[in-house]
């Protein structure tokens, strides 16, 4: 397995706008387990799937011992395709219920829906565990890896010092096991997870101008013999301060941030004081409201969290 130091397949124009990075930068040397077969390749999926798999039922219905706080949805604001291998993924969105369960902590269900190819619908279940300030705790994706669809769901737990994920196959042999070492905090930028670009704003200082390390994972499928390629970024968020948006019919008053990826242009990250993502998009294009990248279009809110 190579580990491929130009990997340059990143979000075409959103990723312009939202990740429009190549990926020269740390590569974590890592060990993939399918059953007794050990092999050094990352073959982890969480990357996007072109295939279309059964779907999970997902839990939006209110269950003992928790209750429903909110729900929204998120858009890429891009008529381009997106993603950091073909085919591309166009249309996306993601809606989501925000519950809180006995404990204090929280649980997210939601669904993204997108097309790839362009003319291919898909939708795709997810869900999420949350600490009591809205910290990924961890993340399952219900969709298939694209060259083990027999793989799947998987599940990525964020420890102190590591990404654990799991997943496994009717067939005990392919099982999935992998260690990322990441630490915290640490997210995810690929595949998009709203509640992992927020999560990682919890852990930084709000101090006027203040500098925060973080690491960011990115997951890519990429072919059959060496199905995931997987890359941990050295980055930092730079407190802005507080600025007024008006997103899904009401204004907040978000905390800013500045992310920088190693040799890479700074993108902006808007989250709410509970620590909700309210837009992230690529600096050197902003608009306000912002009218590229990601951003909340929708949300309802039925207790205070």
């Amino acid at each position: 397995m190579s580990h491929n130091s130009t990997t340059n397949r990143w979000w075409a124009e959103v990723f312009s706008v939202i990740l429009s990075m190549g990926l020269a930068t740390l590569v974590q040397p890592l060990c993939l387990s399918f059953g007794a077969r050990l092999s050094a390749s990352p073959n982890l999926a969480v990357g996007l799937a072109s295939a279309q798999q059964p779907q999970v039922q997902n839990r939006q219905s209110a269950t003992p011992g928790r209750t429903r706080v909110a729900e929204g949805e998120y858009k890429v604001l891009s008529q381009a395709g997106i993603g950091s291998f073909n085919p591309a993924v166009y249309d996306f969105t993601e809606s989501w219920t925000l519950w809180r369960v006995e404990d204090g902590t929280f649980e997210v269900t939601g669904t993204r829906n997108y097309r790839s190819p362009a003319d291919e619908p898909h939708s795709d279940n997810f869900e999420a565990r949350l600490s009591d300030d809205l910290r990924v705790v961890e993340l399952t994706e219900f969709r298939r890896l694209r060259w083990r669809p027999e793989v799947g769901p998987i599940t990525c737990s964020f420890l102190p010092a590591k990404v654990a994920c799991t997943a496994n196959s009717k067939d005990n042999s392919q099982n999935l096991s992998l260690d990322v070492p990441a630490q915290d905090p640490a997210g995810l930028m690929w595949p998009i997870s709203a509640f992992s670009l927020s999560g990682i704003t919890r852990s930084a200082s709000r101090e006027p101008n203040s500098v925060t390390p973080i690491e960011l994972l990115t997951f890519e499928e990429t072919n059959g013999p060496d199905p995931v390629f997987t890359t941990t970024l050295g980055s930092h968020l730079k407190y802005l301060g507080r600025e007024k948006l008006l997103l899904a019919g009401r204004e907040w008053l978000a905390d800013k941030f500045e992310l920088k990826v190693a040799t890479h242009a700074p993108f902006l990250l808007w989250s709410s004081s509970q620590g909700l993502l309210l837009a992230f998009a690529h600096e050197e294009k902003i608009n306000m409201p912002p009218d590229k990248g990601m951003v909340l279009i929708s949300f309802h809110e039925w207790q205070k969290f």
